[in-house]
């Protein structure tokens, strides 16, 4: 079994079987990541590069085995990642969900309750006397007592407890500093409700959405909460990057 094969299967075991897994990304998903995966040393040389122009930069769209990026949001969650990421000394930074460091390697604090490697306690309980220059989360908060053990929670428990985490973050930001998350649209619906509310009270909110031949741009905030999750594309077809400013 592949690396990828055991994250999946402890994934799908931890969130609640099979059916959770089809109910979330579709039956014909629970086949095609390990395939992607095999098939990934053949494809990346073959991949055109493309970028995403954000604040009027084109930043390189990151294609990697690992989570198969190409085929999914994670290749713009990245690029954007990478750019923030970009100046700020390893120990000024706070990510909440393992998600960088399979890519870009190590170095930052990692709060990630399920993960091993990482600090395995929930973000809303996570406690600090250091305060970070950036935080930052790609597709996390999502996930928040949404996919946990024991099945979704009632919408307003979820959305309470994403405010709590929120709250908690930006309690843990130092002066000068930025709180950056990456939400896929169309995958929890209270966070979209959240969103739609205007209820994340985020400084600045940036919407990007897939295009045909895997192009990521940048689109208006009606376009962006209009699309749907695994349709047309499979996973995310938009995603919002919200920031905060310390």
């Amino acid at each position: 079994m592949t690396d990828q094969s055991r994250q999946l299967a402890g994934w799908v075991r931890k969130a609640g079987g099979i059916g959770w897994f089809i109910r979330r990304f579709g039956f014909a998903q629970l086949f095609m990541k390990p395939i992607r995966t095999g098939m990934a040393p053949l494809v990346l040389p073959l991949l055109k590069e493309r970028t995403v122009v954000f604040r009027g930069e084109s930043i390189p769209l990151v294609y990697a085995r690992h989570n198969v990026t190409w085929a999914n949001e994670r290749c713009v969650e990245l690029a954007l990642a990478r750019r923030f990421l970009a100046g700020i000394p390893a120990e000024r930074i706070l990510e909440v969900g393992n998600v960088t460091p399979h890519y870009f390697g190590g170095g930052p604090t990692v709060v990630d309750k399920y993960e091993p490697g990482a600090l395995q306690v929930d973000i809303v309980d996570f406690e600090s006397d250091r305060r970070f220059d950036l935080i930052l989360s790609i597709s996390t908060f999502e996930h928040i007592a949404f996919d946990e053990a024991g099945g979704p929670q009632e919408p307003e428990a979820v959305a309470a407890k994403i405010r709590a985490a929120l709250d908690r973050c930006k309690g843990l930001l130092a002066p000068g500093g930025k709180f950056v998350i990456t939400v896929p649209m169309g995958y929890n619906p209270a966070l979209d409700a959240m969103i739609a509310a205007g209820g994340l009270g985020c400084d600045r909110a940036t919407w990007f959405k897939r295009f045909p031949g895997r192009q990521w741009r940048e689109v208006g905030r009606g376009e962006g909460m209009g699309c749907r999750y695994g349709s047309p594309y499979p996973f995310a077809n938009a995603i919002v990057l919200a920031e905060w400013d310390g």
